[in-house]
């Protein structure tokens, strides 16, 4: 059973992850929210929030940005909400968007890791991942799933037709290729 759980996850994590360019947002970017305070690098946004970008949404009751060392320093993210949500749009025709939602939504920028929790869920096209905790790093394409003391993982793969093409993940421009 480990085995097939193992197997599901990674054919999942295929179709996840291909081609999935970094979670962040591109072109200029708009928060709304009640109210919002910004003090030495910690931003706070409450109340029916929105951040939006070109190719970034993030929805919920807080937000809060830390990046200490300014514009170009590493950041963390962290959403809450009933349910906090974020939408990544696809930059090129061959991506599919990535739909996330939970209680709480944690980005960090410096490992380009999405973490989500509370009622989580991660979706791409039709295949999804629904758990008590799901963890999703962009660049090694590796989710991780916990159900929790509320049960288990729940996983829907998309199967393609039959007769057509499935295209193979596309290597990770992020490594450098291998050494013969």
């Amino acid at each position: 059973m480990r085995y097939a759980i193992s197997f599901l996850l990674l054919a999942l994590t295929a179709g996840l992850a291909q081609a999935q360019s970094p979670v962040r947002p591109s072109g200029p970017i708009t928060i709304t929210a009640k109210s919002g305070e910004w003090q030495d690098g910690v931003m706070i946004y409450s109340g029916d929030v929105l951040m939006k970008s070109k190719t970034l949404e993030l929805r919920g009751a807080r937000l809060e940005l830390r990046q200490p060392g300014g514009n170009r320093a590493p950041y963390e993210i962290t959403l809450t909400g009933e349910p906090a949500s974020l939408l990544h749009a696809s930059e090129t025709p061959a991506e599919l968007p990535v739909e996330a939602r939970a209680s709480r939504i944690v980005y960090r920028s410096a490992n380009q890791d999405v973490e989500l929790s509370g009622s989580a869920r991660l979706l791409r096209g039709k295949d999804e991942i629904n758990g008590e905790k799901v963890r999703y790093n962009v660049p090694s394409r590796r989710v991780q799933a916990d159900g929790g003391d509320a049960g288990q993982v729940r996983i829907v793969i998309d199967v393609p037709e039959e007769g057509a093409a499935i295209s193979p993940p596309k290597p990770d421009k992020s490594s450098p290729a291998p050494q013969p």
